[in-house]
C-alpha cells in the first residue's frame, strides 16, 4: 500500500541561477515545457520546484524513473507506476506535491487581495453569501481562498481541473467538509493545511481520507 505524502517548499531558492539550471536539467520534457511558458521567474521557479517535490516523494517509494501519461481530460498520471497518484500545485513562492494510492487533488493559493465579485460570478450562491458574511475584509479574503483551494482540489481529484465551472461543485463548510456535485458518484474527503504563512492548502481524495501531515522540504536537498 502506498503511503500518503504531502510536501511543500519555498521555491525562491531557485532564484540562484546555478540551482535553477541544475533543477531544470533534471526536469522532464513535459515539465520544461510548462516552465518555459511562464513569463516571470518566480512562476518558473515554482513550476520547476513542484516536480522536484514529486521526485522527492517518488524516491521515498523507490520509483526512480519519472514519466507522465495523461487522462482524457488531460490529468497527468505516472507512466509505469500503477496505483500511485499525485497532484502538483504552486502559487507565489511555494510549491505543493501530494502523493497517494488513490485519486487525489491538491491546491495551494497565496492569500491576496481579490475582487470578491469573482466569487459572486463564479462560486455557488451559498459560498458567496458565506464569504460576504465575514466581518472583516481580511476574513473575506481568507474565506474566498479557502473555498477556492477546496473547490480546485476537488476538480483536480476528479480529473477535470478548471474545465468544469467553479459552481459545478458546492463546498459545504461544517465540522466535516463535504461537496455537493453531480460530476463523480464517488465519495470525497477533504483536508486543509494552514502551516504555510499567507497560504491556504487543501487536499481532496476519492473514497478514502488523506492521512499525511504537510512536510516542509528544502529544495536544495532534492537536487
Amino acid at each position: 500500500m502506498v503511503m500518503d505524502y504531502l510536501f511543500a517548499a519555498d521555491t525562491s531558492v531557485l532564484s540562484d541561477e546555478a540551482l535553477f539550471e541544475a533543477a531544470y536539467a533534471r526536469a522532464t520534457e513535459d515539465r520544461k515545457q510548462k516552465v518555459d511558458k511562464y513569463r516571470f521567474r518566480r512562476d518558473r521557479n515554482a513550476a520547476l520546484g513542484a516536480e522536484l517535490l514529486l521526485r522527492h516523494a517518488l524516491d521515498r517509494l523507490g520509483i526512480r524513473k519519472l514519466a507522465y501519461s495523461y487522462g482524457e481530460a488531460g490529468k497527468p498520471y505516472l507512466a509505469g507506476a500503477d496505483g500511485v497518484f499525485f497532484s502538483l500545485s504552486h502559487s507565489g513562492n511555494y510549491a505543493l506535491c501530494a502523493v497517494s494510492d488513490g485519486e487525489i487533488g491538491a491546491d495551494i493559493e497565496t492569500v491576496r487581495s481579490v475582487d470578491l465579485k469573482i466569487a459572486k460570478r463564479f462560486f455557488c450562491r451559498s459560498e458567496f453569501e458565506d464569504i460576504a458574511a465575514q466581518e472583516t475584509e481580511e476574513a473575506k479574503q481568507e474565506r474566498f481562498f479557502r473555498y477556492w483551494t477546496l473547490k480546485e482540489s476537488f476538480l483536480k481529484a476528479v480529473g477535470c481541473g478548471l474545465r468544469e465551472p467553479m459552481d459545478a461543485c458546492e463546498v459545504v463548510l461544517r465540522d466535516e467538509i463535504s461537496v455537493v456535485q453531480k460530476i463523480d458518484p464517488r465519495s470525497f474527503s477533504f483536508r486543509e493545511y494552514d502551516s504555510i504563512p499567507g497560504c491556504k492548502c487543501a487536499v481532496c481524495t476519492a473514497d478514502a481520507p488523506f492521512s499525511a501531515e504537510l512536510q516542509r522540504i528544502n529544495l536544495i536537498d532534492c537536487l
